[in-house]
């Protein structure tokens, strides 16, 4: 959760006004912009587990790239049938509490806040296994088109505005969220410009304060000082034939990102404007610092699909097929790189997030799917080591305040809401 909302939650105060009128108008779009973050704020209550999935979780972790160590022991798994290993999980909210517990037969989620979360993993040959994750988190009565209008928005926002303007509509529609968000960003600039084709073109720079956030939350703060101020990123968003729509690119601890829209729709960032397709690429480079090791990946090229299922779902639908360049310590030179192919082989690694609706009387949840194939070997088993030791810094009192601040940020959230679609 920690990287998706440093990367996208800091763009919702762009056009927080225009942004939250996707929900609709009336008391149905209030209801359901509290329900959506009412739930998203409910999921960040201080975590309880039970002993069984405190158990699990450790051991997948520590297994994730090196399933062998994990596949055999049934303590971690609610299910065991051949090949196949299974831990199922349910999350609600119980007396201030998020508790997630594990046990067989899982039921749907069914009040806002509850979630499903599945993990499989499959024995493809020796040494060679698949993992797959599916999550189902109910979110309320929000329809999945409302939430695709809402970040549509979000992207478009900037439209008709110039810089005066834009910053004042922050203030005056989304006071709360500004004052949470400003625990640990801030807006260094925000320049939308209009173009003489009736386009507008956006950059927006956000830096990151890791010595700001240590203030109220200094292991949490310490946490993103360790590991998100030294990183690198930059990813870049196109059709098939290169024309780009987004471009972003972290550094330096500042995230710079341009757009340009027409109409409440991406165009091409030079150009013609033309409306955005469904399927576009997404390249990509990363970097992080862990331990004494800069570790990472550049060129990473992933399909991105937009699906629609009439009003029934959205979702959004990365798939890599092609094994990045990777950055690596030099200790690993003389290890087999082969195993780092495998998971980009066949059907590929993938990630979707989906919002479904649910039937008669049920949520509307969000659903997230993973699929990744791992092929034992040393270097695997290095990378794993590299991935632990970020894990177990993320402790008990940094996943405390990591989870106390992204509360306060989306009932901030909650009560611009209330503020913005007030009948």
């Amino acid at each position: 959760m920690l990287g998706w909302t440093l990367l996208l939650l800091p763009l919702f105060v762009i056009g927080c006004r225009e942004s939250l009128s996707g929900f609709g108008a009336g008391m149905r779009a209030r209801a359901s912009a509290e329900q959506f973050f009412g739930a998203l704020a409910d999921r960040h209550f201080d975590v309880a587990r039970n002993a069984k999935y405190e158990y699990s979780r450790v051991q997948i972790s520590k297994g994730a790239l090196s399933p062998s160590r994990v596949f055999d022991d049934t303590a971690a798994w609610t299910g065991v049938s051949g090949p196949v290993r299974i831990l199922e999980t349910f999350g609600s909210l119980v007396d201030d509490k998020y508790v997630m517990a594990s046990r067989r037969g899982v039921p749907a989620p069914m009040k806002p806040a509850e979630g499903r979360h599945i993990t499989t993993l499959s024995k493809l040959a020796d040494g060679q296994y698949r993992w797959d994750t599916t999550v189902d988190f109910a979110l309320g009565n929000a329809r999945p088109n409302d939430i695709a209008l809402v970040i549509t928005r979000l992207l478009t926002a900037g439209e008709g505005l110039n810089e005066r303007d834009a910053r004042a509509d922050i203030l005056a529609s989304a006071p709360h969220t500004s004052i949470a968000l400003g625990s640990a960003f801030s807006l260094d600039s925000l320049h939308p410009v209009q173009l003489p084709d009736g386009t507008t073109a956006v950059t927006l720079g956000i830096s990151v304060h890791s010595e700001q956030l240590k203030q109220r939350f200094p292991a949490f703060g310490d946490y993103v000082h360790r590991y998100v101020d030294p990183a690198k990123f930059h990813f870049f968003l196109s059709d098939r034939a290169g024309v780009g729509y987004v471009d972003g690119q972290f550094r330096d601890r500042f995230l710079t990102i341009r757009l340009r829209s027409q109409g409440g729709h991406l165009v091409p960032l030079v150009g013609p404007p033309k409306p955005i397709p469904d399927t576009l690429v997404v390249l990509a480079d990363f970097t992080v610092k862990v331990k004494m090791f800069s570790v990472g990946f550049h060129d990473l090229s992933m399909e991105f699909v937009n699906g629609s299922h009439a009003d029934r779902e959205r979702d959004w639908t990365l798939t890599a097929r092609k094994e990045p360049s990777w950055n690596l310590p030099f200790i690993t030179a003389r290890l087999i790189r082969a195993p780092l192919r495998y998971p980009f082989a066949g059907e590929g690694a993938l990630f979707r997030m989906g919002i479904r609706a649910g039937e008669a009387d049920q949520q509307t949840v969000l659903v997230r799917q993973s699929r990744l194939a791992v092929q034992e070997s040393a270097i695997l088993k290095f990378i794993n080591s590299l991935s632990n030791t970020a894990l177990d810094d993320f402790g008990a009192r940094v996943e405390k305040e990591e989870s106390l601040w992204l509360r306060e940020l989306f009932l901030a959230l909650r009560d611009d809401a209330r503020t913005v679609l007030a009948p």
